[in-house]
């Protein structure tokens, strides 16, 4: 429930609504307005929010956030200067008036949205939790996630992604966090910052302002996170290196992954079977372990959570078609990840003992100068990976295809994904293990679908 009180204290917005008002929901959404919601009418490249003002009063709301009078129902409008500081500061005072609730940050060029699954499943063994859903981690995303919390929530675990310098500070602002986990430094968003330099600072943003009563969970084998500085708590997670909660004895059997973690800060040493494969995903594992026992989750608990873990889709999501088994790990891609997908569809081959390695690539975007030379590399890897078919759309995979081809690997390219899925279709045989690897909007996800009809896919 939050107060008209509340809203008219955070953003000194004006209104005619009496003091007795109540809302339970906010929503910037009109299709999705129900009763006792406000709407918040943003303003984007493409749409205005005020433009459905009056279909979401018809369709219930009492009352919207608006910036200016949109022509409907003056009674039942907030005014404020700007709707999407007035809908971030209204956030951040309702989470502050949850005093004994407690705020996770996540953030990482790669694995936040998989660690903060993982966070929030191990901490729901004894909080009531509430997490951002899919990955909604922009400025818009966190306040969506920080009003969902209810009077009976803990813990929230809130992802910040970013695009620039200055924009994790600003979110961390609004969520005010009790503890961060940063995953690693990678070259997602180099167009934008320049350099792993600029973008290991703009990831740092959420250490600042930490004390001693803040805890800061770090990747000990990423050497531009173990070296950040910061006025918390540190503990650290890793594999290869000294640290709190290391990972040792990885096999895999099937598709899961299977290893023991020892920690400093239980002493613990508790066998996981995670359902999931790739080293990446263990690093995940072991961030999202390391701070469940810094907030007094027992270690069998936190097993048996990562054992029955259920994932945000589209990453490492494993569908079957018959016989074949594909990876859909086509929600985001920089080289690192598709380094880790490459590991996996190798993984997946050998470990059922039969099939090909495919690969169905698209452009990696946001790479800037590095793009082209980053789109060759992944066709290099191609055959360092032994993949035996490689289907590439889009004008930077081109650069794929062609040093796979150099390389010796049946490579083969595509206008666009109709053609991609044409060339799957005929392309593929029995037992294949086939990867679907590209960033959002070049919707890779889509080409099983058109190649073998969402009906034959099953989880």
């Amino acid at each position: 429930m939050i107060k008209i009180d509340l809203i008219k204290k955070a953003t000194q917005a004006k209104t005619l609504l009496p003091d007795s008002i109540d809302f339970i929901d906010v929503s910037t959404d009109s299709r999705s307005i129900g009763p006792g919601t406000l709407f918040v009418a943003l303003r984007g490249e493409k749409f205005d929010g005020h433009d459905y003002v009056a279909a979401a009063l018809e369709k219930g709301a009492t009352a919207a956030l608006v910036d200016h009078n949109p022509g409907v129902a003056p009674q039942k409008c907030i005014l404020v200067p700007d709707t999407l500081k007035a809908y971030q500061e209204i956030a951040s005072a309702y989470r502050l008036s949850k005093k004994n609730l407690k705020v996770i940050a996540i953030t990482g060029s790669n694995g936040k949205t998989s660690t903060k699954d993982m966070t929030a499943a191990v901490l729901a063994a004894r909080y009531n939790v509430v997490k951002t859903q899919a990955n909604f981690n922009n400025e818009i995303g966190l306040p969506m996630t920080l009003l969902r919390i209810k009077d009976n929530t803990e813990v929230a675990v809130v992802e910040m992604g970013m695009r620039g310098l200055g924009q994790i500070r600003e979110m961390k602002q609004i969520a005010y966090p009790d503890a961060a986990i940063i995953t690693n430094v990678g070259e997602t968003h180099l167009e934008l910052l320049g350099s792993l330099e600029n973008i290991a600072k703009a990831k740092s943003e959420i250490l600042e302002d930490f004390t001693k009563d803040n805890w800061a969970v770090l990747n000990a084998d990423d050497p531009r996170v173990s070296v950040m500085r910061t006025g918390a708590s540190v503990r650290t997670y890793g594999i290869d290196h000294d640290c709190d909660v290391r990972a040792r004895d990885i096999t895999t059997i099937g598709l899961v992954t299977c290893f023991t973690y020892e920690s400093k800060i239980t002493g613990a040493k508790q066998k996981v079977a995670l359902p999931m494969l790739g080293r990446h995903n263990v690093m995940n594992a072991l961030a999202s372990i390391t701070m469940a026992e810094l907030y007094g989750v027992p270690d069998t608990a936190i097993a048996e959570s990562l054992q029955n873990i259920k994932m945000t889709g589209k990453r490492q999501e494993f569908l079957r078609l018959g016989d074949k088994t594909i990876i859909n790990d086509a929600y985001n891609a920089s080289p690192a990840s598709v380094a880790v997908a490459f590991e996996t569809l190798q993984e997946v081959v050998k470990n059922q003992g039969y099939g090909r390695e495919i690969a169905v690539l698209a452009d990696m975007l946001e790479l800037g100068s590095v793009s082209e030379e980053s789109h060759r590399k992944v066709g290099r890897w191609t055959a360092v990976y032994g993949i035996e078919e490689v289907i590439c759309y889009g004008k930077e995979a081109r650069f794929i295809y062609e040093e796979a081809k150099k390389a010796g690997v049946s490579a083969h390219y595509a206008f666009d994904k109709i053609e991609a899925a044409s060339l799957l279709k005929d392309l593929v045989k029995t037992g294949d293990v086939i990867l679907l690897k590209g960033s959002h909007s070049m919707e890779v996800d889509t080409v099983a679908d058109l190649a073998f009809g969402k009906e034959g896919l099953q989880k």
